[in-house]
């Protein structure tokens, strides 16, 4: 009995040990919050720097928000954004901070490069053995205000915390960590973007609740709120917003709420950005695959059976006599399908004009009135041929000017009933003109 008593006293202990730690475990995360939230009073929080700011600006004027339209934005604002999990669309700030907005990055390992890259900031790694640290460990290194900004004179003795340092030669230095041995780097820099500014930090966790307990990271957590919100040439004073992680930033500045056409860019441009990043899922990659061998299957099956006529080598093939040269090659482009009722009158007036000027004798081809002034000196024309003569090449001529006036105007009425009566005419008239020509050289029997 004792020996039973006791095992079930040990169960009971067990289980009520399980139940109260399960317990606490529940509670404690319940309890506990996200890295880096704005609502967070744990040593990881951001609460202390919200309520800087509302003490500053009032609470009606600090936002904490993980999500944000452009649209809604106005010059006198700022943005406070804290280790960015999302791509950020560069442009669009660009846009709002040279309205005169005011922009203020404390990354170090998030997706801030791309923000940083746009203004030409690249990170390099903070020295080695840093000439200021905390409890000797470098990854505690502390930051030294550089002096050349007024407004960040008192945050000096600044504690990181695992931060990255930043490079960019014409940006204003804030902070700089000075190397013991090795070049100091730069924490903190500023500079002008259009009418606003931006304000780039290595080190997402410099403003946590437990790292305000510096005296230097306090005063720069106070500075940065009062350089966000200066007083500016602007009817509204302005709000401080203040996104964490995994914030949104949506729509297009300039344009309320963005316009059907910025959330659709914005929409699209998520898009992209998860597919560089995740991938496509697993759904999308099955529906692409088997739209892919669809599309392999039926060009298959559509050219696989075709047949094709067998082409005959180009070296080969007998050369068309349209282009062929010589008589016979300039007979088939003249007489062929393509040829135009004007070419074929042409060739009747040349026809004309070489005909008889060979017979003649002369060496070029005379006026059409010389033509027949000589043919009917020679007898080889009558009066009445003469005539006919003189009006068939001046209404070749005619046709010759339009051609070379390159316009239609005339050569459209051209039928092939007038080509085939001016082609028996021309038959004719050289015909009459070579019978007399032989009887004056044959002379009289």
């Amino acid at each position: 009995m004792n020996l039973r008593f006791k095992l079930g006293s040990a169960r009971r202990v067990v289980l009520v040990t399980a139940v109260v730690l399960l317990l606490f475990g529940l509670g404690a995360t319940r309890a506990s919050a996200s890295p880096l939230d704005p609502n967070g009073t744990d040593w990881e929080g951001l609460s202390e720097l919200v309520a800087i700011a509302q003490g500053e600006l009032g609470k009606d004027r600090v936002v904490a928000t993980a999500k944000l339209d452009f649209g809604t934005l106005d010059r006198a604002d700022a943005l406070v954004l804290v280790h960015p999990e999302r791509r950020i669309e560069a442009d669009e700030l660009s846009s709002f901070m040279r309205q005169g907005g005011r922009v203020i990055l404390l990354d170090d390992y998030g997706s801030g490069d791309g923000l940083l890259a746009y203004f030409g900031i690249q990170r390099v790694p903070l020295p080695g053995r840093p000439a200021l640290m905390l409890r000797d460990n470098p990854a505690l290194a502390i930051a030294e205000s550089s002096g050349r900004h007024a407004s960040f004179r008192d945050a000096d003795r600044v504690v990181l915390n695992h931060a990255t340092g930043l490079a960019r030669a014409s940006l204003s230095p804030l902070l700089v960590v000075r190397g013991e041995g090795e070049p100091d780097v730069l924490l903190a820099l500023a500079g002008d973007v259009g009418l606003g500014n931006f304000i780039a930090v290595g080190d997402s966790s410099v403003a946590m609740n437990s790292m305000l307990r510096y005296p230097g990271n306090r005063a720069l957590a106070f500075a940065l709120v009062r350089y966000a919100m200066q007083t500016r040439a602007s009817p509204n004073p302005g709000k401080l917003y203040v996104l964490v992680n995994d914030f949104d930033l949506a729509g297009g500045y300039g344009t309320p709420h963005g316009g059907p056409l910025g959330q659709a860019y914005q929409t699209v441009a998520r898009g992209l950005q998860e597919l560089r990043t995740d991938g496509l899922s697993p759904t999308a990659a099955y529906a692409l695959a088997l739209a892919g061998g669809l599309g392999v299957l039926y060009w298959t099956t559509t050219r696989a059976g075709r047949t094709h006529r067998p082409a005959v080598p180009r070296f080969v093939r007998p050369v068309p006599l349209a282009a062929q040269g010589g008589v016979a090659g300039h007979a088939a482009a003249v007489g062929g399908p393509g040829a135009t009722r004007t070419a074929v009158m042409l060739e009747l007036k040349t026809a004309v004009e070489e005909y008889m000027a060979t017979r003649m004798g002369l060496e070029r081809t005379p006026t059409h009135e010389e033509l027949v002034a000589k043919a009917r000196a020679m007898g080889w024309i009558t009066s009445d041929d003469a005539r006919m003569l003189a009006r068939l090449l001046a209404s070749l001529a005619r046709v010759e000017t339009i051609l070379s006036l390159r316009t239609r105007a005339g050569v459209e009425r051209i039928r092939d009933a007038d080509v085939l009566a001016v082609a028996a005419r021309v038959r004719a008239l050289l015909s009459a003109m070579e019978a007399r020509r032989h009887d004056k050289v044959k002379g009289p029997s």
